[in-house]
């Protein structure tokens, strides 16, 4: 894996206080295939100009990026989301690593402060390798097969909520 150091356009803590220290991973679908082929990740990002510069640098620095995008709008005010799309492969952990620790000498925040969550899960994690390999799918299969126990989830707890719906009509509450 080769790794470009970026010299041009951000220096050291260039981009302290305005990027978040979470990460939403497969929260947004990919641009660049399909989601159990590609992994998205996104960070919140303060004001336009620096997300683009984060961009630039992600592009640039990492060849096992395939993509990395500015959200065309605002998510809050004044806020960006920074996209960045890599191979749904082993070696998940190992590159956000690499770029977490990069960001670092930019953002100021240390690799044991950044939290990441997985697709729809409500509650964030540590970025540590045990959570990144047992929450992330790091595999097509391994995707396929989580997204396949979640469907069959989803769709028990419609039915019984479907079952609690009639329940209360027969009952009379609802």
């Amino acid at each position: 894996m080769q790794h470009h150091q970026l010299n041009e356009g951000l220096h050291k803590q260039d981009l302290i206080y305005l990027v978040g220290n979470k990460i939403h991973i497969d929260e947004w679908d990919s641009k660049m295939g399909d989601p159990d082929e590609v992994i998205t990740a996104s960070f919140k990002v303060k004001q336009r100009m620096p997300a683009q510069d984060l961009v630039s640098f992600i592009e640039n620095g990492y060849d096992w990026v395939l993509d990395a995008d500015v959200s065309s709008g605002e998510v809050n005010e004044g806020e960006f989301l920074v996209f960045v799309e890599m191979p749904r492969r082993s070696g998940v952990y190992e590159n956000l690593c690499e770029l977490l620790e990069d960001l670092a000498h930019l953002t100021d925040i240390k690799l044991s402060e950044w939290n990441f969550k997985w697709y729809k899960q409500k509650e964030y994690h540590k970025f540590d390798e045990d959570a990144i390999k047992n929450v992330v799918p790091d595999t097509p299969k391994r995707y396929r097969d989580i997204m396949e126990q979640f469907d069959s989830v989803t769709k028990e707890q419609e039915n019984l909520n479907d079952e609690l719906s009639q329940i209360k009509k027969l009952s009379g509450i609802g």
